[in-house]
């Protein structure tokens, strides 16, 4: 995972990133206060950023951090800067409670 695309989505206000490991893989999970998952997920679909919902096959590790699910986008060497430009526009527009369409 590029370092920027974590801190640009950590900067979102309402974005709790879970998991920070200094050299974890490339896949990022995240909650946004007042927002369900699945819906943060629909929106993302809904401008062509797929992501997965839920818990992740990790039921206990997300429990110990008292989730029950969360929202994980994950990062390959063929993602653009546009796309992860798109997906940090989209959930702050949410956060904002703004149109992201």
């Amino acid at each position: 995972m590029s370092p920027f695309s974590a801190q640009a989505i950590q900067r979102i206000k309402g974005v709790k990133l879970i998991g920070t490991a200094k050299d974890k893989t490339s896949v990022m999970s995240f909650t946004l206060d007042s927002h369900e998952n699945a819906a943060v997920g629909k929106a993302l679909n809904e401008v062509g950023i797929a992501v997965r919902t839920g818990h992740h096959c990790a039921q206990p590790i997300l429990r110990r951090f008292g989730l029950e699910s969360t929202v994980r986008p994950s990062f390959a060497f063929y993602n653009t800067f546009d796309e992860i430009d798109l997906l940090v526009d989209t959930v702050n527009k949410l956060a904002i409670n703004r149109r992201f369409a």
